[in-house]
């Protein structure tokens, strides 16, 4: 009953919109034919309109929800039937009355004014947005009152069968009490066999693999267009390569007399290179010692050890003309040159210079190898059973 005055209350409000409307045409009028030329005035329109549909829509939706059997025989109330065929009523008359305030706020004539709002003078603005918001307020109203009707249907929930679960699903599992259709005659002391299908997620991932498989034989073997292995490895040696040469132009800079190692290889020869260009003029090309002390034997004025060469280039011995390298050759060039200087002992090339210094000996790691296999103390005397 409350709702229903509810109802009441609202249609009659609304009943009385309209004479806005009709106050309007006491004012002094202008020519408002331009209107429809108006892209803003358009789309207000468009928009009533629309909502015109979906009022009309809850409309009938209402109307058929009220004619249902269920409301007909859950009615709560005895004038429940009565009440609903007057909702429908009310709903109708107020389409009516939205029409007519729609059709006369299009007709209704404009009082001249200099606001406007998107091309629209600021009376005829408002009177489309009055006329949405009505629509809106009717939209609402509509809506509540399904939802109202409905909501007693959907409380009435149907006891639905018990659903699988993933796992359930993806295994096909029989339940306990169905066991009795797939048990087999085997019999095995009591202990017998079931004819279970195998599950859903092996067959379809065999299936997958020969697809797989298929693809790629034709993607390896067949067109070509992968790599195979052993491609692949020689692939990524290179790279690894490039990345290593890359990251020795950074970071082996980094390089000292404290960390220097002997080099080989092609950084050999680039110290080699290097020799030729800087150092040969006073060492000679092949380090026999010209100005500079010979290099090929086992005496040293400084030190004959790798990081004490590496030390001589790097800061030179200015006091005895060696010059200091660090400003044109870099830490990297520096060890390369150090190397191969190292490589020069005991070549004894022709014409070598007398020995100059102390006599070196290179120190021997006493470290021994800690992978170095122990002999088996334990040896087992031969065999004494007789």
């Amino acid at each position: 009953m409350k709702q229903l005055t509810k109802y009441k209350i609202i249609f009659f409000g609304l009943l009385f919109l309209p004479m806005f409307n009709y106050a309007q045409e006491t004012n002094p009028s202008i020519n408002n034919e331009g209107c429809f030329s108006n892209v803003f005035f358009n789309t207000l329109l468009v928009l009533i309109i629309a909502l015109l549909i979906v009022i009309y829509a809850l409309g009938q939706t209402l109307k058929n929800i009220a004619d249902s059997d269920y409301l007909i025989n859950k009615s709560i109330e005895s004038d429940g039937k009565n009440k609903s065929n007057d909702i429908i009523k009310k709903t109708s008359v107020l389409l009516i009355l939205l029409s007519g305030f729609q059709l006369k706020a299009q007709t209704t004539h404009h009082t001249v004014n200099s606001w406007l709002i998107g091309g629209l003078d600021m009376l005829t603005f408002f009177s489309m947005i009055a006329v949405i918001l009505v629509e809106g307020i009717i939209i609402v109203v509509l809506y509540r009152m399904i939802m109202g009707f409905i909501k007693p249907i959907t409380q009435m929930r149907v006891q639905k069968p018990k659903t699988k679960t993933i796992l359930e699903k993806i295994n096909a599992s029989i339940d306990i009490d169905k066991e009795q259709d797939i048990i087999l005659d085997h019999d095995y002391d009591g202990i017998k066999e079931l004819d279970n299908d195998l599950p859903p997620w092996w067959k379809y991932g065999f299936y997958l693999s020969i697809v797989v498989a298929f693809i790629y034989m034709i993607n390896y073997h067949v067109l070509g267009t992968g790599d195979l292995q052993i491609v692949e490895y020689n692939k990524a040696l290179a790279q690894g390569k490039l990345e290593v040469e890359e990251y020795m132009k950074t970071a082996a800079n980094n390089v000292d007399e404290t960390n220097v190692k002997q080099l080989e290889g092609a950084d050999i020869e680039t110290g080699k290179q290097l020799f030729i260009a800087n150092c040969s003029a006073c060492h000679g090309k092949l380090g026999q010692g010209t100005v500079g002390p010979n290099l090929t034997d086992v005496y040293w004025l400084h030190g004959g050890a790798l990081a004490d060469i590496f030390k001589t280039i790097k800061y030179g011995w200015v006091d005895k003309g060696m010059k200091s390298w660090k400003e044109d050759l870099s830490p990297v060039q520096i060890a390369q040159l150090a190397s191969f200087i190292k490589t020069l002992s005991g070549t004894n090339p022709p014409e070598a210079k007398s020995p100059q210094g102390d006599l070196f000996k290179e120190e021997k790691s006493n470290t021994r190898d800690s992978i170095t296999v122990v002999e088996d103390t334990l040896m087992i005397k031969k065999d004494t059973i007789q």
